[in-house]
């Protein structure tokens, strides 16, 4: 997935979180466009309008917190996987959670991965570059030729 000019989709509550994050990806030398949401419904709002403007560009990805009011990380995700466009769109969580239900219930409802925040901003680098690296080397279904 060529990741140049990529958009992230942050689905996160927590405005710290949402600024460590733009930090640490800034350590990194990664300038995405970041769009934010604060809960499942505002990010599903966010999609419906970028789908109408086109604005949204691909390939891009979504960091999804579970833990959010209005409509939780599981309850977005159910919806994401069940809407035509956004159903294919790599979608990693990122909370506090480890739960073990937590987490078989994302992988089960289509999460492409599962992480549990790191409790330090040098984790957090460390995360985040997997991460990046990880993006970086995978094909997305819009980079590929028709068969």
């Amino acid at each position: 997935m060529n990741m140049a000019g990529a958009d992230i989709l942050i689905v996160e509550d927590n405005d710290l979180d949402v600024q460590i994050l733009k930090r640490a990806f800034a350590k990194l030398d990664f300038q995405p466009n970041m769009l934010r949401a604060k809960d499942g419904v505002e990010a599903l709002e966010l999609l419906d309008c970028q789908d109408a403007t086109g604005d949204l560009k691909w390939p891009f990805v979504i960091l999804l917190d579970l833990n959010m009011p209005r409509m939780n990380g599981v309850e977005f995700l159910e919806k994401l996987r069940g809407w035509g466009r956004y159903r294919h769109v790599p979608v990693f969580v990122l909370t506090t959670s480890s739960y073990g239900r937590d987490v078989a219930e994302a992988y089960r409802l289509g999460a492409n991965g599962y992480v549990v925040k790191p409790e330090s901003l040098s984790e957090m680098h460390q995360t985040l570059q997997a991460l990046i690296g990880y993006w970086r080397i995978c094909l997305s279904p819009s980079e590929l030729a028709p068969a």
